[in-house]
């Protein structure tokens, strides 16, 4: 995946228990009673952000030997690919944002949101920089030159305090540079940050049209050639106008098992076919499971629902944890004399378990950045802000 990806969900909200889950059944329930979110989509982000932590540790970042090594190879294997999943995520997001819109048609409710989506991404991912910047001053992150590669191709200059708040503030959202990175995974906050105000605008100006859909359609269609990881938010608004569509529930889950089939075939293609590895599949996939019920119930579940929840937070802290605890793990069972094969293998299975604690331990800062941006959004154009999802258990199982 690169140097490393975004799992950016917008704010998780509980509503009252017998409202808090939506599925493709009830989203056209009254605007007083409709739920906030879909369960399937969060699960389906938090999946994902767990392919890309596979993917950092065992391919891209610590791979034991040539095989695991072979990124071309575990490509073709979607629970693998990190890029595959970041494409997932951008195909998502572009769901979970128009989707309220697409069905209300409430101009304020976009201009919250608009207004919130900077404060959004930008508390939690500052939190995150501040800590890596820490790590690195206390040289719990070692520098460069004593860290394994390809881990040494991170942070490879001196920490001050304006690289931080000129990365974290600003470069991470107007550059695709790696150049003064404070974590490597946000070079795909380019796309995420400008991807959801072209979801907005989008919406805002194709909405009422009586053609959008093949308007979509279209627009989709050319972004995938020019400039694909874009591409997919649009796929995103088009499979949530679709989703709303399609009423027959035979027609539902024959349209999404055939997507489904359509999606996991085309994840298998060589990198040469990357227009329909990264872009037709990864759209199929999120349409499938969306209209596919038993899909759906794959993914709506206590697991699901708590991946969902750490999603952005196990995006984020990732990379310091591969930096930092990764790193040093292996020096301490060098000195135990295990070969070198046996350390990533043992350190690498270790770093699993403590990337999820650690993202568990970062909701907070997460949580705070979306009430934070709904009430900066609620203050700018009205409205009330809804309670913040403060955790797995809030959910229905």
């Amino acid at each position: 995946c690169g140097p490393m990806m975004t799992a950016s969900g917008d704010a998780r909200t509980a509503p009252a228990r017998s409202t808090n889950t939506r599925t493709a059944d009830n989203w056209r329930m009254p605007s007083d009673q409709r739920p906030m979110r879909f369960r399937f989509l969060d699960a389906m982000r938090g999946w994902a952000a767990v392919v890309v932590l596979f993917h950092h540790i065992f391919v891209d970042g610590l791979p034991a030997n040539g095989f695991m090594a072979d990124r071309l190879f575990w490509s073709k294997f979607f629970f693998m690919n990190g890029t595959f999943a970041v494409c997932l995520f951008f195909v998502i997001s572009g769901f979970s944002l128009s989707i309220g819109y697409l069905q209300s048609g409430n101009d304020r409710a976009l201009a919250r949101m608009a207004a919130g989506r900077y404060l959004r991404l930008a508390v939690p991912i500052f939190a995150i920089c501040a800590i890596t910047y820490a790590l690195m001053v206390m040289n719990v992150i070692p520098p460069a030159a004593q860290r394994p590669a390809p881990l040494d191709i991170f942070g490879n200059f001196t920490p001050t305090v304006r690289g931080l708040l000129e990365f974290s503030l600003f470069s991470a959202y107007v550059s695709q540079s790696l150049a003064g990175s404070y974590n490597p995974p946000l070079w795909t906050m380019f796309y995420e940050f400008l991807g959801s105000f072209i979801v907005f605008a989008t919406v805002a100006v194709l909405r009422p049209l009586h053609l959008r859909t093949w308007m979509l359609g279209f627009l989709c269609a050319i972004l995938a050639v020019y400039q694909p990881f874009f591409a997919l938010f649009i796929a995103g608004i088009f499979i949530a106008d679709l989703f709303g569509k399609i009423d027959d529930p035979k027609s539902r889950n024959i349209a999404g098992a055939i997507l489904c089939g359509a999606g996991l075939a085309l994840s298998f293609l060589p990198e040469t076919g990357s227009r329909l590895m990264y872009v037709v599949a990864p759209a199929c996939m999120v349409a499938g499971v969306a209209l596919f019920a038993p899909a759906r119930r794959l993914f709506e579940n206590r697991v699901g629902d708590f991946l969902g929840w750490i999603s952005f937070p196990l995006y984020l802290v990732q990379a310091a944890v591969i930096y930092s605890f990764s790193v040093r793990g292996l020096d301490v069972l060098a000195s135990f004399g295990f070969e070198p094969s046996m350390q990533r293998w043992l350190v690498g299975i270790a770093t699993v378990p403590v990337a999820l604690l650690f993202a568990v331990l970062f909701c907070p800062v997460n949580d705070f950045a979306v009430t934070l941006s709904r009430r900066f959004g609620s203050a700018l154009f009205g409205g009330r802000e809804a309670r913040p999802y403060t955790g797995p258990k809030s959910r229905p199982a």
